[in-house]
């Protein structure tokens, strides 16, 4: 029998009336599911066949609904029935054909497929029955990609996996005579799932997905369905879940299961759609799609799962005990053996073939395959690793029940037995394997450490602390020395206890351990960026450091051998990786100027989504007011509070200019007390000079790491994507944001070939990657002065390799050398410029960072306080470090300006004291600054305030700095 007519068309519904009518339809009757989502629509286009509706399609076409669906058939009178939706209501409109003589017409709004078979199903009670019959299937299929665009991606996803699994159930029973359009098919609907993961609107790609997934179905019902098809039909009939989440959660464990008992229908699968390891790659796609990979997530009865599939003995349980869990197969990597049932799971190279090994220990109620995904991410994916990914007993999401903390959790039967099992997994590997874990597994680990006498390479244990009280742990009966702990939490984590952190770090350190607890802000109970950073150092050694020299051309890799020998852009570059140029500066810039990095990354930094506007009225966009003339000042910003990363922290204070033209600037400063561990920010705006006042922060940035505390300094170039990881509680400073040309060295002139700041001492940084899925990761970009916001699904930080001269930079404020005055007078501030970003004008700058570091004055009959000065440079003024007195406004954290030619000098009492000092005091060598740290970017551009600083600039700033006596004359 030939298929259904099919209709592929945009915005059709008009097209379905007029073939309708053709063949001779008078009623309608269309059905759908509660939602009622596209009726209107229909209606309206087949209002010439006075439409009546029945909305109570349901998954699994429970019995019921088709009696009453039967009673309104016969109500209306309808000669025609039309579906529009998903599965439910094709589903329903087939159960009417078997006992009716109606015309039958699809307008599918999902990938279900179901309207190009002739399979059909009819749940009564919890026992799905199904069958074949030409009778169901439709006459006539519209497939209108519009009526897809807005649906949302995780079920986007889910549909087409869903469609998906339609092929690979008859391929794996050999039921087709000709496999070579199934796999067609699944190749059209595999790329369709990586394109909408990118633009889920581009209706490109929707109509492949709609094709594909046609596709997929005819095939399916040409042949014989398998264990997959057997398991979705008695589980949602069973559970009573949706057909697509359904098959999605369970078509990666089928492929796994295929893959151990027939190879061959993998591997021309593989070969088909050009993806390895395929069931992985498909649970990683449900992944980026946010979608549930556990039937635990759908709410599954693990009592109704069980009967359900111990009716069907023949059928490969194991499929559903992995899909129960959502466990990652392990693609070609595979499982092991480790002494008992379950197998646990294996990545990279066998342990006796590997150098080093991790054993991973699942969390409470996650699925082992994401933490050994996580261990193979944290270590680079390194092919000298393997990482053994340890299962709880039978399978169990769990290792014990009882809480960590509860007096005497230590000796509770379930721990004992759980850690037995880890021993005899260590047992199992090469000496000194190293124990990870995350959560319970992390406390599982930490207490396997404790008691073992096998000797360990290591243990990471984020979200983790001891099992049990702390005054029931015995003392250290041995040494631990030599073995590195990593331990670690959000500050606010509700699942673990900071004193417990802090009573298991006290315990190793007695023990002769050397711990690391690498903590942070917030709340969240995870595997922290950081954490991952010190991770891989424990298992790989330390990170190499970044090379020096401001403006050198450097390579920098992570994986050895990323970076061409020869060229920049090969065809297929090494380790399966994307070429991608970053451009400081135009094309045709003189080679002086010309700045520009090639990046070797995992994937295309253009794989994002679209941006939408992201409203922050605290950044400024442009500075059209008039500029500030008075001497003005402002307090220091108060810490965060509520939840606020830099870019959420991030306050525009003045600035000149217009970031559009690309000329001027903008001082910001910051706020925050959240680490930005699924965003990133960049400025295409301009050069972002960062001086943070309080609180050490790692900058995750495309080309590697880099590390910032008070008293130094970074760099971000225009265009470099970057996220701030926060160690402490809080985190404050400034931002300086030049638009037009980058920051540089000045220029040296008379004072020669030494002194400032030497280019060896800033350092770039060194390569750094993570090939990690993150979905719904957001990526904020500056352009214009305005935020806009795209959301990808991975990692940015996947650039393992680079090469050139355009790269963030920090600079330890301590290395600058100062110059001055050494008989009399005292030179200008510009003496101390550390950057600046010039102006095309000779001698002016958009922005110099002027630092004032200790230093000694020794000039003679001087008048040694800052001169009484009119200048034409405006300066904006910072403390990093003071030693202020109570009710002093020279805090750190706060901000001065001077303006352009406002006369401005120092307080009268510091004249008088100058004034007044003996010969011998005034003209004694001092040295200056000492603790104290303050900082000036010079701008010849006049700086205009924002509303917010208007409103906050300190009352009678002028004040300030006293009155002045007169001495004429006296």
């Amino acid at each position: 029998m030939s298929g259904p007519e099919t209709i592929f068309q945009r915005d059709g519904l008009g097209r379905l009336a007029t073939r309708l009518a053709e063949l001779g339809t008078r009623r309608v009757l269309v059905l759908a599911p509660r939602s009622r989502r596209y009726v209107d629509e229909v209606t309206l286009a087949l209002e010439q066949f006075r439409p009546d509706v029945f909305d109570g399609a349901r998954v699994h076409v429970p019995a019921e609904v088709v009696e009453a669906a039967t009673a309104k058939l016969a109500e209306s009178g309808a000669d025609t029935i039309v579906t529009i939706g998903g599965g439910s209501a094709v589903g329903l409109g087939k159960a009417l054909r078997l006992g009716h003589t109606v015309r039958f017409a699809a307008v599918p709004a999902t990938y279900a497929g179901s309207e190009m078979t002739t399979m059909f199903g009819i749940t009564r009670g919890r026992d799905k029955q199904t069958g074949r019959d030409p009778r169901v299937r439709p006459d006539l299929v519209l497939y209108d990609v519009s009526l897809t665009r807005d649906m949302p991606i995780t079920l986007t996803v889910q549909s087409l996996v869903n469609a998906l699994a339609h092929v690979v159930s008859v391929l794996s029973t050999g039921s087709l005579a000709d496999s070579s359009s199934a796999l067609a098919a699944a190749s059209t609907v595999l790329r369709a799932i990586e394109d909408l993961l990118v633009a889920p609107r581009d209706l490109g790609a929707r109509e492949h997905a709609m094709r594909g997934a046609s596709a997929c179905a005819a095939a399916f019902d040409l042949g014989k369905p398998g264990a997959q098809h057997a398991f979705a039909h008695l589980l949602g009939g069973a559970l009573g879940v949706e057909h697509a989440p359904l098959h999605a959660i369970l078509l990666p464990q089928f492929i796994a299961h295929l893959r151990a008992t027939q190879p061959d229908v993998v591997a021309a699968l593989e070969r088909a759609v050009d993806r390895p390891d395929l069931d992985a790659y498909l649970h990683d796609l449900l992944v980026r799609a946010g979608a549930p990979v556990a039937l635990d997530a759908l709410g599954g009865d693990a009592a109704a799962i069980d009967a359900a599939v111990a009716t069907r003995p023949e059928l490969p349980a194991q499929i559903v005990r992995d899909a129960r869990y959502g466990l990652r197969p392990p693609g070609r990597g595979g499982r092991i053996d480790v002494g008992s049932e379950p197998h646990a799971l294996l990545a990279g190279p066998s342990p006796a073939q590997a150098k080093r090994t991790i054993l991973a220990i699942h969390g409470r109620g996650a699925e082992p395959g994401a933490l050994v995904r996580r261990m193979r991410e944290i270590v680079g994916h390194d092919p000298d690793t393997a990482v053994v990914g340890l299962r709880a007993e039978d399978g169990a999401a769990r290792w014990y029940a009882i809480r960590y903390a509860e007096a005497g959790a230590g000796s509770d039967p379930e721990v004992l037995r759980a850690i037995e099992r880890v021993e005899a997994a260590l047992r199992a590997q090469p000496p000194r394997t190293i124990l990870a874990g995350f959560s319970q597994g992390s406390s599982l680990a930490l207490e396997v450490a404790a008691r073992t006498d096998i000797a360990l390479g290591g243990v990471i244990a984020p979200c983790g602390a001891r099992i049990g009280q702390p005054g029931e742990w015995p003392a250290p009966a041995r040494s631990l020395a030599g073995l590195h702990v990593m331990l670690g939490a959000a500050e606010h984590d509700k699942w673990i206890a900071r004193a417990d952190i802090d009573a298991t770090h006290a315990w190793f350190e007695q023990a002769g351990a050397s711990v690391d607890d690498v903590s942070g802000p917030g709340n969240q109970h995870a595997i922290t960026l950081r954490q991952r950073m010190r991770a891989r150092e424990l298992v790989l050694g330390p990170a190499p450091r970044g090379e020096s020299g401001l403006g050198n051309t450097i390579e920098s890799e992570a994986l050895p051998g990323t970076i061409p020998p020869l060229q920049n852009s090969p065809r297929v570059p090494a380790h399966g990786l994307y070429a991608e140029q970053l451009n400081g500066t135009g094309f045709t810039a003189p080679r002086a100027d010309n700045q520009r990095s090639w990046l070797y990354r995992v994937r295309p930094s253009s794989q994002r989504r679209a941006y939408v506007p992201l409203h922050n009225p605290l950044v400024a966009a442009s500075f059209d007011g008039a500029p500030e003339i008075n001497l003005c000042g402002f307090a220091p910003l108060p810490l965060a509070d509520g939840e606020r990363d830099f870019v959420d922290g991030l306050v525009t204070l003045c600035g000149a200019g217009s970031a559009s033209l690309r000329r001027g600037y903008a001082f910001h400063r910051y706020a925050a007390n959240r680490s930005m561990e699924s965003r990133a920010f960049y400025s295409a705006d301009g050069d972002l000079l960062i001086v943070p006042e309080v609180g050490a922060l790692t900058l995750a940035t495309e080309s590697g790491p880099l590390s910032l505390a008070p008293g130094h300094i970074a760099v971000i170039p225009r265009g470099v994507v970057f996220s701030v990881l926060l160690h402490g509680s809080h985190a404050r400073g400034y931002v300086a944001e030049a638009f037009g040309r980058h920051f540089k060295l000045p220029e040296r002139g008379p004072i020669g070939a030494n002194g400032l700041a030497d280019p060896r001492h800033f350092r770039a940084p060194a390569a750094w990657f993570e090939d990690r899925l993150a979905p719904d990761f957001r990526v904020v970009g500056k352009l214009g002065g305005h935020l806009h916001e795209a959301s990808q699904d991975h990692s940015p930080f996947d650039v393992a390799g680079w090469h050139g001269n355009y790269a963030p930079w920090t600079y330890d404020l301590d290395a600058f050398s100062p110059v001055g005055n050494t008989r009399f007078d005292h030179g200008d501030p510009s003496v101390y410029t550390v950057l600046s970003a010039p102006l095309d004008e000779q001698g002016t700058h958009t922005l110099d960072f002027v630092v004032f570091p200790t230093r000694w004055d020794v000039s003679t009959n001087t008048f040694r306080p800052p001169f009484f000065h009119r200048n034409p440079i405006a300066e904006i003024n910072g403390i990093v470090r003071e030693h202020a007195l109570p009710g002093s406004p020279f805090q750190p954290g706060c901000v001065f300006i001077t303006p352009s030619l406002t006369p401005h000098g120092v307080s009268g009492r510091a004249v008088e004291r100058a004034r007044n000092a003996t010969p011998e005091d005034a003209d004694r060598p001092v040295a200056l600054g000492g603790a104290s740290l303050w900082f000036q970017f010079e701008s010849a551009l006049p700086p205009v305030l924002t509303p917010w600083a208007r409103e906050r600039s300190l009352a009678d700033w002028a004040a300030t700095w006293g009155s002045h006596r007169g001495y004429f004359g006296l």
